[in-house]
């Protein structure tokens, strides 16, 4: 059994993979995937890349250990020329369809206390330039049990 916060990470790849417009959502998501270290693939947009980042940990409640996992989700997105709505109009959709999906089991599938979206920040880009986006910072409260790392709590 892998640890609580590795499968934390994969049921929010699960859960964004469901964005899609037949599935009651505003639009199509068209790749979820977990950060990789030699790079991830961009050709399929809307995409959103999974990242875990810092972990704060907690003694107790005896004999748990309590969790706070900083989640980054970049969202990234390119605009056709022809579309002339504004591209915060587009990318607010698409944070909707995220948030949508993110609160719709705020427990990560029992593993964990709350899930919540802490920050969003748009990418720098520059006039012209291809892709776009937003950085969705996301909080997972959850508890393991001390002697056993794989159990949450």
């Amino acid at each position: 059994m892998s640890l609580p916060r590795e499968r934390i990470l994969e049921n929010i790849k699960t859960t964004l993979e469901q964005i899609s417009v037949a599935n009651g959502y505003n639009n199509d998501i068209e790749s979820v995937q977990r950060w990789m270290q030699h790079g991830n693939s961009l050709f399929d947009m809307p995409c959103i890349i999974i990242a875990a980042a810092s972990e704060e940990q907690h003694p107790g409640p005896a004999p748990l250990v309590s969790c706070s996992l900083a989640v980054e989700l970049t969202l990234w997105y390119r605009q056709p020329e022809n579309d002339n709505v504004s591209t915060d109009t587009r990318l607010n959709s698409l944070l909707e369809d995220v948030m949508r999906a993110l609160y719709a089991d705020y427990t990560r599938g029992g593993l964990a206390q709350d899930t919540e979206i802490t920050a969003i920040m748009p990418f720098e880009s520059v006039e012209g330039q291809p892709n776009t986006g937003l950085i969705i910072e996301v909080a997972v409260a959850y508890r393991y049990y001390r002697d056993n790392p794989a159990q949450a709590g």
